[in-house]
Order: structure tokens, then sequence, then C-alpha cells
């Protein structure tokens, strides 16, 4: 029955942050419409406007690593999901466009001091002209507005994981998510981390009750959306017209944690660090006027971002199911709710 359960949940899951993928690279095909600003220009709209959605992910899969500072005796086992809300800071939700394009950008925003959506942010779309031919306009995509929609400026992300404990008092981590796909979006993701008891070398607290760990994470999570349809392409360039994108994360937190009966209350101070690289790839035939020109792979950027992360959350064990919550305080604080099964 729990196994069922961990199933059914995962998916769900999964589905849901595939379509937020989905609505997010491909609606419409109005994110292509930033390339007819050429490569360059193009290269700085698209970044600013899709920035909080890559990086509020990223930081979404440090998220649910753990639910006590206790290791697991040899062989002891949890099986478990989590899914976690991303709160995109209220900055994040516009960008300007012309500080962004810069001063020598070939387009220009309408009007000059114009705010433009991210995609988390609110609908309405920016307008831009060619400076050299003013009759040469196209509309950026708008956003889709999430706090109007739902609250909240939230971006989901899910992680489902397995914790074994080895020997003396560590536990390895397995994170893994089979290929999934919706319409043109296809997601993978694969981690692995280690958590290690460090009171048992502390003489002097070695018998306090409680319990004290070290936990370090790396998650991967890679795909694509393909943006075929939008833009002719050449003859003789037959390359899938697709977005791709790349996210890394990395957490190190020491770990505190303390049982009181079926409740086990849980903190944790440490640090992230994100990496995530993002390109449109492939070649776009883009109709200015009565002129044709090509863009080939006219989009790449690679967002870094570090931050302090501060965690308190609490579990509740019934038999070998918890149920746990918890919320970090970092650059984009996270709401994370874990179920799940664990053995000695």
């Amino acid at each position: 029955m729990i196994s069922n359960i961990v199933k059914r949940t995962i998916f769900m899951v999964c589905a849901a942050s595939t379509l937020f993928f989905q609505q997010a690279y491909g609606q419409e095909g109005e994110l292509t419409e930033y390339l007819k600003a050429g490569k360059a220009d193009a290269n700085n709209l698209i970044g600013a406007y899709v920035s909080p959605l890559v990086e509020g992910l990223s930081y979404g899969l440090n998220g649910g690593w753990y639910h006590t500072a206790k290791a697991h005796k040899t062989l002891g086992i949890d099986i478990g999901v989590s899914v976690n809300a991303v709160f995109v800071p209220t900055s994040k939700l516009t960008f300007d466009p012309a500080a962004v394009l810069g001063p020598n950008a070939t387009v220009e925003p309408v009007p000059a001091n114009a705010k433009a959506s991210t995609f988390i942010g609110p609908s309405g779309k920016t307008e831009y002209r060619l400076k050299q031919d003013h009759s040469v306009t196209f509309n950026g995509p708008e956003g889709i507005d999430l706090k109007g929609n739902i609250g909240m400026n939230v971006v989901p992300a899910a992680t489902a994981q397995i914790g074994i404990g080895i020997w003396k008092n560590t536990d390895i981590k397995f994170r893994y998510m089979p290929e999934v796909t919706l319409s043109e979006t296809k997601l993978k993701m694969i981690g692995f981390g280690v958590m290690h008891d460090i009171k048992q070398h502390i003489r002097a607290i070695k018998l306090l009750p409680f319990d004290l760990s070290v936990v370090a994470g790396y998650t991967r999570l890679s795909g694509t959306t393909g943006l075929e349809g939008n833009f002719d392409k050449p003859a003789n360039d037959q390359r899938r017209q697709e977005m791709t994108y790349e996210m890394n994360a990395l957490l190190i937190q020491a770990l505190i944690s303390k049982k009181l009966s079926v409740l086990t209350f849980y903190g944790g101070l440490g640090y992230n660090t994100i990496s995530t690289k993002v390109n449109v790839v492939g070649s776009y035939e883009i109709v200015d006027g009565d002129a044709n020109s090509v863009l080939k792979d006219p989009f790449g950027v690679k967002y870094k971002n570090s931050s302090f992360r501060a965690t308190a959350g609490m579990r509740l064990k019934l038999g070998p199911i918890y149920l746990n919550g918890d919320y970090s305080f970092q650059e984009y604080s996270t709401l994370s709710v874990g179920l799940g099964v664990t053995v000695r």
C-alpha cells in the first residue's frame, strides 16, 4: 500500500513539474519572439525573462534531503518523496529591458522606461522596436501571473529519493527520476548525498539526548523543450529547434534534531551553491521587413547563485510511515513537505 502511495505521488509531482516547464518554454511560442531582436539582444532578454524560473527550480532541488539528523543503523532504509514550493522574491517579477539591453542594443522597449514581466510575473506584454526602423516591432512574452492566479509567487519542484545506512552512523542517499515526457518537454533527474553523525566524534556531547550530523547533497536536473513550428529554418540545417537546460544544485548543512515520542524536531545551517545552463539551439529564420536572416544557436546563458541556508522543520512518524515539513530561509525561501517510509 505504501509503495503504491509513493509511486503515485512521484508520478503526480513529476507531472506537475513537467507541466510547469512546458508552460514556461513553450508558452504559445512567445518566448521565441525575442529572437527578432538579434542574437546578442535576444540573449539578454531571454536570460532576464527566464532567470526567476530556472533559479527557483534550482533552489528547489536542494529541498527534501533530510527529515532528521539521526543516521540509520546499518542497512536501515528510507524511501520518500518531497514536494518543494520555492518562493520567488518580489524583485524578480519584472526586469528593466533598457538596463538589460544596454546602450548599444539594436532594439528598445516602448516606452523607453517600460518594465517587462519575467515568466513568474504579471500578465501584460512589453513592446519592442528596432532603433533604426521604428516600423518593425514585436511583443515580448507576458508572465503567467502566479500571484494573481494562485495567490503566491511559487515555483514547484519535486524530488524522490532513497537513503541507506552503511557504516558508523553514515547514510548514503540517492535521487532519481526517469525521463518524463509531456508534449514537447523531457526531464530527468539524478542526485546523490551523504549524511554522517558527527556527535559520536565529540566526547563532550556524545551522551547528550539529541542528534548532530552533517549532510552534503548534489542534484542534477536536465531536459529539453521543443521549439519547432515558431520559426522556419534553412533547408540545409535539419537540427531540432529546442531549448536545453541543465541545473546543478549543491547543499552542505550541519543538522540537529531531537525526538519526542512520535515527533522529531530538526534544524540545519549551511550553504547552497546553484549553477544552471540554458541554451536555445538550432537555426531560426527571422523575417525583418523584406529581409530574412538566420540565427544559429541564438541563446545561451549560465546562472550561478550561492546563498546561506537555515532550515527548521518537524517530522511525524507513525510506525514506518513518516510525514515531514520544513521551511528554509535562503535567497529563494522554500517550503518542503515529504512523505515516505523509514525502517531502522
